[in-house]
């Protein structure tokens, strides 16, 4: 179903993440100060009572600010994207206050269903693990003063972040006891590589895809049991809603939007997919589009319904423990899985299809091997010697001077050609800390001194800043990237001629090389049945030549190259020679290719 995923994410938000402080609200701020500074905690407000706990309006707001902060950054990109594309984005419609609160009530409540159910799970919290969390939040936030600052700003203190801390831990190991009740069984795991291992798996053994499976299906498992879960919980839980605003929000978030043969949709089902759908496309929030996913949801129930009949007549149960639409969701993936297994073409069709692309079942010659390089990146005196480059540019620019400075000596091809410039407003979110915060510091107006990035040295022109959000500015900037001297080359090369008179010496091998974090390389690849005609991997290039050479070599042969952005050691280790196809040998593989499209077509006209 995938409609909890984007809650999911939500609900992570709401862990403090010292990185996203920056986002804090003012009002978070007010709330702290009332609620625990002024010792008022008696008189927050109550809006409604799950199971005998109490959710306060300052946590609803608190959850409402931070949906609203990262939706705003959002919508910044997105227009950004129409920008780029030439795209109008001024009328980019945003998503109602009206949706986000019943969103994030519902949220709220299906976060105290699952804490509620701690005591009858009997899970247990591990405090040395929050100890050791708070620890390393200080170590990122730069300090406890640092630290404690950014709780305030965010409306916590020590005692609820540790609180928060505790629930995010219960939650945890709440979805694994529920998981355990409906673990994803070896049987099921084995099929799935056997549906899907001459597509999805290709060229891939079981014991090679299985690990990728496995967390798969185990995460499809997770949304639906879980969410299950909470609605058989809701189902018996005492909620009581306190305030008549929020019985509003309430009572909208579950009317129902269709429903059918005892399944429904309701409006935080639709809330849900709204939210994922926005988040997931360039689409702004419209009549239109909520109206368009309406009539989604209501053609979806009907084909579920029909599919669940069918997979009935067929001997299909669902998976244990699931209700509602993820019941529904259940039978509909076994149904599809059914139709593969079963389907049966006929030999003449099958032999049809093999005679008339003979060439795609041959079996083509590829070899497995290792590639371990070094890319050439900036030394310490390559960047000292760009600093110093930036720092007479600097002395050199002004504000009237700057664009054209920019496109005679900045090296970023994104923004130089047009003065340096990044865009009308930028959100600083998306960039590198440094740069971010070096903008944040320096006047409208002004021009920063040399900043040192990843990337370089920018010298930074602050045009405009926007009054009412710190993270979004109009900048340009021209930036110096570090030349890579001969002596920065040449230990690269050291490095990796090093590695392999090792392993010509027997004393380390190439899965080790390529395993083990003791040889750091910017560049460990291993291939397992690459063609003359692919991209090499880790070098990153079709190179007819190297290609040509590495098939030709010998089996544990060593051969070196030398690119214009690293050096590299590359082997193979074994090789397939080229098979022609018999057909006997490839029946199931074309029986499968004929089921998958059988399957696809059967659902797809279920109307």
């Amino acid at each position: 179903m995938g409609i909890r995923n984007h809650k999911s994410k939500i609900r992570i938000i709401s862990i403090i993440l010292i990185a996203a402080f920056a986002l804090s609200m003012l009002i978070s701020g007010i709330f702290f100060l009332k609620n625990n500074f002024f010792n008022e905690n008696a008189n927050r407000q109550v809006i409604v009572i799950v199971n005998g706990e109490k959710i306060y309006r300052d946590e609803f707001l608190r959850e409402l600010n931070m949906l609203k902060s990262n939706l705003d950054s959002l919508t910044l990109q997105k227009k950004q994207q129409l920008a780029q594309m030439g795209a109008p984005s001024d009328s980019m419609g945003v998503i109602p206050d009206d949706i986000l609160k019943e969103y994030t009530f519902q949220t709220l409540i299906d976060n105290e269903i699952l804490l509620s159910s701690a005591k009858d799970l009997k899970i247990k919290v591990d405090n040395s693990k929050i100890n050791k969390s708070v620890e390393n939040a200080e170590k990122q936030a730069g300090g406890k003063s640092q630290f404690y600052e950014a709780l305030y700003q965010r409306g916590y203190n020590l005692t609820t972040y540790k609180e928060l801390l505790k629930n995010q831990q219960i939650i945890e190991n709440i979805e694994k006891k529920i998981l355990e009740t409906s673990p994803v069984a070896d049987e099921e795991i084995k099929k799935t590589y056997e549906r899907y291992k001459y597509s999805m798996f290709a060229g891939k053994t079981f014991e090679e895809s299985k690990q990728d499976i496995t967390e798969s299906l185990n995460s499809e498992r997770k949304q639906e049991v879980i969410n299950s879960y909470i609605e058989t919980a809701k189902a018996k839980a005492k909620i009581e809603v306190k305030s008549p605003e929020f019985k509003k929000i309430y009572e909208d978030m579950n009317k129902v939007i269709t429903e059918k043969g005892g399944y429904k949709y309701t409006k935080s089902s639709l809330n849900e997919q709204l939210l994922n759908v926005y988040a997931s496309t360039i689409q702004g929030y419209s009549p239109e589009f909520v109206e368009g996913i309406k009539k989604n949801l209501q053609e979806n129930l009907d084909k579920l319904l029909k599919i669940k009949e069918k997979a009935k007549a067929a001997g299909i149960k669902p998976t244990p423990g699931l209700t509602g639409m993820y019941e529904l969701s259940s039978y509909s993936k076994k149904y599809f899985n059914y139709l593969i297994d079963t389907h049966k073409p006929s030999e003449e069709s099958m032999l049809a299809k093999f005679n008339s692309n003979k060439e795609a079942y041959n079996t083509q010659n590829t070899i497995a091997g290792y590639v371990i390089g070094e890319e050439y990146q900036p030394s310490a005196k390559d960047f000292t010697a760009a600093g110093q480059k930036a720092e007479e540019i600097y002395k050199t620019v002004t504000t009237e001077n700057f664009a054209a400075k920019a496109k005679e000596l900045s090296k970023d091809p994104g923004s130089a050609a047009n003065g340096g410039s990044l865009g009308e407003e930028i959100d600083l979110t998306g960039l590198v800390p440094e740069f971010a915060e070096a903008v944040k510091k320096t006047e409208k107006g002004k021009i920063t001194k040399p900043v040192r990035t990843q990337f370089g040295y920018h010298i930074i022109y602050v045009q405009d800043k926007n009054t009412k959000n710190e993270n979004l500015a109009k900048v340009s900037h021209i930036l110096i990237i570090p030349s890579i001297s001969e002596e920065t080359k040449q230990a690269a090369i050291k490095k990796v001629t090093d590695v392999k008179k090792e392993i010509e010496a027997k004393k380390v091998t190439w899965d080790k090389v390529e395993t083990q974090g003791k040889y750091n390389f910017s560049i460990k690849e291993q291939f397992k049945s690459l063609l003359k005609n692919d991209t090499i991997p880790g070098i990153g290039k079709n190179d007819t030549v190297l290609s040509e050479k590495l098939f030709a070599s010998k089996v544990g042969e060593i051969l070196e190259q030398n690119e214009e952005f690293g050096y590299f050691i590359l082997t193979k280790i074994s090789e397939v020679p080229f098979k022609e196809a018999v057909f006997n040998d490839v029946k199931e593989r074309i029986r499968l290719e004929f089921a998958l499209e059988y399957a696809n077509n059967t659902i797809e006209n279920i109307k």
